[in-house]
């Protein structure tokens, strides 16, 4: 009877954590790497470390969570490329694109891993 007790509770206990988790974001890799890609972006270069600067700035940022922060970043490289040509059709279609990240978040970090 105890045995079965505990066995329903923590059935009741995963059901609960696994329905409050949040839903999972459609944006890929990390917010970190978004933000490098971002900074290095705005700074016409590949060096994160002339990038630090706009990298520590953007890390004290607020945002919601980092699904949030992530879709930001994302919308902010989309506009550029758009903007700059790099990149045909609109925001939306950009945001869709699973393929369209930077070469940090590609690589999973600076220099890929």
């Amino acid at each position: 009877m105890r045995r079965s007790a505990c066995l329903l509770l923590l059935t009741a206990l995963l059901s609960a954590t696994l329905a409050a988790a949040p839903p999972a974001c459609p944006i890929a890799g990390m917010k970190i790497h978004w933000i490098a890609d971002y900074c290095m972006a705005q700074l016409e270069t590949d060096d994160e470390i002339a990038a630090g600067a706009c990298i520590g700035d953007e890390l004290g940022r607020a945002f919601a969570d980092d699904c949030a922060a992530k879709l930001h970043y994302k919308r902010a490289m989309c506009e550029r490329a758009i903007a700059l040509r790099y990149r045909q059709g609109d925001v939306d279609g950009c945001l869709a694109d699973r393929e369209f990240v930077g070469a940090t978040v590609r690589q999973g970090g600076v220099g890929g891993s």
